[in-house]
């Protein structure tokens, strides 16, 4: 299928709405063969042409914006959740505005260095990694923590020799 400029508009299109490379594919594509609706005439294309890349790039920063807009909304504006009643929970009978403690947490990390978690590892006294917790996530920091600290306790390497030293 050829790629024209009409795809290309769909393509671009359809990666700012959400930024997901294989579903913009697919929706500029709608009689490819492949399920990821030929991304890779996408991508080739990209390498290609400069300004089709230019463009790309900016559907992805408007994709982004646009979570980070979402992120702010429901952290700090809040969201309504309905609440049911009636004789069987039928109707919508108000909302209360709900927030999410995990967002602002994470958009606190994201924005404010005072809030992100540090760890420095070293491994048996020679390498040190900076784990930033913000970053990877706290789960996977401290599983890096306890792993590194398993590794120091471990003994030191045997060293094996193949014949009898004479």
């Amino acid at each position: 299928m050829k790629l024209t400029d009409r795809r290309k508009r769909a393509f671009l299109k359809e990666l700012e709405r959400h930024g997901i490379l294989a579903r913009a594919a697919r929706a500029a594509s709608p009689r490819a063969s492949s399920r990821y609706g030929a991304l890779q005439t996408f991508k080739d294309e990209r390498e290609r042409d400069p300004e089709f890349a230019r463009q790309w790039d900016e559907a992805m920063e408007a994709a982004k914006a646009d979570v980070e807009h979402e992120l702010f909304r429901r952290a700090q504006e809040g969201y309504l959740e309905p609440i049911y009643g009636g004789r069987y929970r039928e109707q919508v009978v108000g909302y209360v505005t709900k927030y999410s403690d995990r967002l602002l947490e994470l958009r606190a990390k994201a924005l404010l260095p005072a809030y992100r978690e540090i760890s420095s590892v070293s491994v048996n006294g020679r390498v040190t990694h900076n784990l930033d917790a913000g970053v990877l996530g706290d789960a996977v920091a401290k599983v890096a923590l306890q792993m590194a600290e398993g590794l120091r306790s471990l003994p030191p390497p045997v060293r094996v020799i193949d014949h009898e030293p004479g």
